[in-house]
């Protein structure tokens, strides 16, 4: 199995980038990363690189896709959290996608998504940890009344350091086609992109840096002044 991959990460219309997105690749596994510090806690760029950091580290060290082996790099990253917050408040949403073996596993905590598609369309997306998401969930407000939600950004899960049992790992690894693709997003990017213009630029784009961009010109078009760091991670499957 091979994949192609892109990732941008910008500040946007803020001081600051809190966002972090990368991956390694080892031994026919990958693990792909994305991270975003959440804004008025202190370090949150330091959150969002260590969380994401920490995680491809110990991949490396022991790459593959498994549920089990997603728990040891989420502790590694825990012990780092641990750490660095003698010193710092750290938290973070945190997205983690594992492929090999014509498998692929993820897990997340926040409100940065991962897409999976596949035959060009959206199979699967990941559910926010947030407040919007609660009230969508219970029937009080669609899932596209997310996005500009006033509490939007009220989050019932993050990545801290403490317990794991908030990080939702998907239960049943999927098999993958050649084809197939997944949108690692921090919410900065995702808020200005719907679902259909996703799918309808993937399905024009040449590879996953012409996907992103496609996106991207979107993005751009609809931000405010001000507007968030954005990040996005594409990964497809040939």
């Amino acid at each position: 199995m091979r994949t192609r991959k892109a990732c941008i990460s910008k500040r946007g219309g803020r001081e600051e980038n809190e966002d972090y997105c990368s991956y390694r690749e080892r031994e026919g596994y990958g693990c792909y990363i994305l991270a975003d510090g959440l804004g008025g806690h202190r370090g949150g760029a330091l959150a969002s690189r260590t969380a994401a950091e920490s995680v491809l580290k110990a991949f490396s060290a022991r790459p593959g896709a498994a549920t089990d082996l997603m728990g040891r790099y989420l502790e590694h990253a825990r012990e780092a959290f641990n750490a660095a917050s003698q010193q710092h408040s750290l938290k973070t949403t945190l997205v983690i996608l594992l492929t090999g073996n014509r498998r692929a596993l993820w897990g997340h905590i926040g409100d940065s998504r991962l897409y999976y598609l596949t035959a060009g369309k959206i199979a699967f997306q990941t559910k926010d940890h947030s407040l919007p998401q609660l009230m969508a969930n219970a029937g009080e407000i669609s899932d596209e009344q997310i996005r500009f939600h006033e509490d939007r950004n009220r989050l019932t899960g993050a990545f801290d350091g403490g317990e794991l049992n908030r990080f939702r790992i998907q239960e049943k690894p999927v098999t993958l086609k050649r084809g197939d693709a997944f949108l690692l997003c921090s919410d900065g990017f995702w808020e200005y992109v719907y679902e259909q213009e996703m799918t309808d630029d993937f399905t024009l784009c040449t590879g996953p840096r012409d996907w992103i961009d496609r996106m991207e010109k979107r993005l751009l078009k609809r931000v405010p002044k001000g507007h968030d760091n954005y990040s996005a991670l594409a990964v497809t499957v040939s």
